[in-house]
């Protein structure tokens, strides 16, 4: 326990060290803060081309369905890492571009080999304590959502369910949602389904688009980003 106790308390550390919060009254301006991650493993660079245009379709729509809420986004590969410095609207969040997904160190590459799923969530749970933390004078509480966008299957990290289910319960009594959306190939069905269930997530928490053939057509990840905007 206490080496998990350590380990948690430098993932946090580092977690802030990376947002800039010199701005912090800016939060006041959203009626609430979406955490989206997206996988950056390295089997997301096969299906770029469609990422890229899904992400685009995200920010669209989010813009339109969700102007009020900002969107604080990171990339997940063998480490949760921000592709945003805090939350910012979303007509302000980056775009996606081919050259992002090398390796990391093959130029702008971001891609690494690993999943670190159970430590995204403990940075994205991290964050939303700390963005309420902030929020103390609001009227109405900050509605904060964190989801994830994975492909294959959640795995790997530092952390396990253990370590991040408990946390996450505490966080869900606080008006949290959560949502999971997967691209998985209908073989890992039962690898999914140990995952939500290890975290405790819910059917309706848990959505994932299905598919057969060795990579997920464009229709079918667009599909998996929609579910992103409209939560």
């Amino acid at each position: 326990m206490r080496a998990v106790a350590e380990a948690l308390a430098d993932l946090a550390e580092k977690a802030h060290q990376w947002a800039d919060w010199s701005d912090d009254c800016a939060l006041h301006q959203f009626a609430g803060v979406d955490v989206v991650g997206i996988d950056f493993s390295t089997s997301i660079q096969q299906i770029a081309g469609h990422v890229i245009h899904g992400w685009d379709r995200y920010r669209a729509q989010a813009n339109v369905l969700r102007h009020d809420h900002g969107v604080w986004a990171f990339g997940v590969n063998s480490f949760p890492f921000p592709l945003t410095r805090q939350p910012v609207s979303p007509d302000r969040l980056p775009h996606f571009r081919a050259e992002q997904f090398r390796r990391r160190g093959d130029g702008a590459g971001l891609v690494e080999c690993g999943s670190a799923f159970y430590d995204y969530f403990i940075v994205a749970l991290g964050h939303a304590q700390r963005l309420a933390a902030f929020d103390g004078d609001r009227r109405e509480p900050l509605a904060i959502t964190i989801s994830l966008l994975c492909d294959g299957f959640p795995n790997g990290g530092t952390y396990r369910a253990g370590d991040v289910r408990p946390l996450l319960e505490e966080a869900r009594t606080r008006g949290i949602r959560f949502k999971l959306v997967g691209l998985a190939r209908r073989k890992h069905r039962a690898a999914m389904e140990q995952f939500r269930e290890s975290l405790g997530l819910t059917c309706e928490e848990v959505e994932v688009a299905w598919y057969d053939d060795r990579v997920p057509d464009g229709q079918t990840i667009s599909s998996s980003f929609d579910l992103l905007s409209h939560f």
